[in-house]
């Protein structure tokens, strides 16, 4: 374990011998899986319950679903400020705090415009906690490993997007949906205990300086990313594909397993996680970078010219693999583009580019799917995630080595 003030004997020490397990990491991986089972428990049977209970309308249905997404957008950049220039445990745990609170929302709501107004508030909290959440885990992890560290700690939300939606369905067909609430809402007040306890290292004394547009522009989304994000979007639009409609997809063609998809692509990411992370600390960004996005190309382009029940899951392991190695790689090298002052701002940027791949994938693969068919929706997830790896090799890559900064200036 390390405190504050034994960071620079750690670091110091050779990669091999740096600790990553301290029991502060541990809590905050435990606080991030807390975080995932509750926020992912309710996402499968709102659906349900909005077209079931309240009998909502197609059309209002995907405005609810996808409301958050505009709303954590909106927020991200606001909390990247505050967390760059500010105490970010305390402001993680008041934001699980907030995130807790909102559960209750759902639990009084009667019509589908107050479900609307819950859900955009809550998105406007989940863009606070996914930008203060991994920058204080950031904090805490060694920079030696920290490919590793973010693999382990986004392993987390993984597990808890796999068991959420499990727990959920089970909880919905025995206890009914206000249940599902108040759970979500006990495990978020538990988890925001968890972090209580987490001796994260005090954020470093601030000269005043003379703040320019540029300056002020940076503290909200870091320019110098820019070209990442770019790569992060095209991507992330596939993600919005498979997320949305794979299970439509199987039901289509007459797969007996359909939910399995999902299972199967959780697990694909669990693997990955325990093999990327020291081989991006040993600088392998590159070619982990081309190796995600060309499996995520064959995947798609699999679904999209084999409609095979087989084909269909050995795509959902690929997927989960590709992303896995995608995500914490591309989170890596822009948090390796920036000092301590703009980490808020790094991840703010990362979900900010994510969500909007992931809201166009949604809102774009139902239109591909009402004009042409889901074949296309995942054919173009396939041509967008191949123009990525062109983009990468053409600008994003030479752009990342120009602007990486060395463990020492961070």
């Amino acid at each position: 374990m390390f405190r504050t003030k034994d960071l620079l004997v750690v670091t110091s020490l050779p990669e091999e011998k740096v600790p990553l397990w301290t029991r502060d990491y541990i809590l905050a991986c435990c606080s991030n899986l807390m975080m995932g089972l509750a926020f992912f428990e309710l996402v499968p049977v709102l659906p349900l319950y909005l077209t079931g209970t309240l009998r909502v309308s197609s059309g209002w249905l995907g405005w609810i679903m996808s409301i958050y997404v505009v709303a954590a957008i909106i927020s991200r950049p606001w909390f990247a400020q505050k967390v760059d220039t500010g105490d970010r445990k305390r402001i993680y745990i008041v934001v699980y705090i907030l995130l807790a609170l909102s559960f209750s929302g759902y639990a009084v709501a009667t019509t589908a415009l107050f479900v609307l107004l819950t859900r955009f508030v809550q998105g406007l909290i989940w863009g606070g906690m996914t930008t203060s959440g991994p920058t204080l885990a950031v904090d805490i992890i060694p920079p030696s490993r920290r490919g590793e560290g973010l693999g382990f700690f986004g392993m987390t939300m993984t597990l808890g997007m796999c068991l959420g939606p499990v727990i959920g369905l089970e909880f919905y067909q025995k206890n009914g949906f206000e249940f599902i609430t108040w759970t979500s809402l006990v495990l978020c007040l538990c988890g925001a205990g968890i972090a209580s306890l987490i001796r994260a290292p005090r954020a470093p004394r601030q000269e005043a300086v003379r703040e320019t547009p540029g300056s002020v522009l940076d503290r909200l989304v870091l320019r110098v990313g820019i070209p990442l994000a770019v790569n992060v979007m095209m991507a992330s639009f596939s993600y919005g594909v498979v997320a949305v409609y794979s299970a439509l997809y199987g039901k289509m063609y007459g797969f007996r397993y359909a939910g399995l998809f999902y299972a199967l692509m959780g697990a694909g990411m669990l693997i990955s996680r325990f093999i990327v992370g020291r081989q991006i600390d040993r600088g392998r960004v590159a070619e982990l970078s081309v190796i995600s996005l060309s499996i995520l190309t064959f995947s798609f382009a699999s679904l999209a010219l084999f409609p095979l029940e087989g084909i269909y899951y050995a795509s959902a392991i690929l997927i989960g693999f590709g992303f896995g190695i995608f995500i914490p790689t591309f989170q890596t090298m822009k948090l390796n583009m920036a000092d301590r002052g703009h980490r808020g701002a790094v991840n703010s940027t990362f979900f900010t580019a994510f969500d909007i791949g992931v809201g166009a994938g949604m809102f774009f693969g139902g239109k591909i799917f009402a004009w042409l068919s889901l074949n296309w929706a995942f054919g173009v997830g396939a041509m967008l995630n191949l123009l990525a790896i062109v983009y990468f090799y053409r600008i994003s890559l030479d752009h990342y080595r120009r602007n990486k900064l060395g463990v020492d200036s961070e």
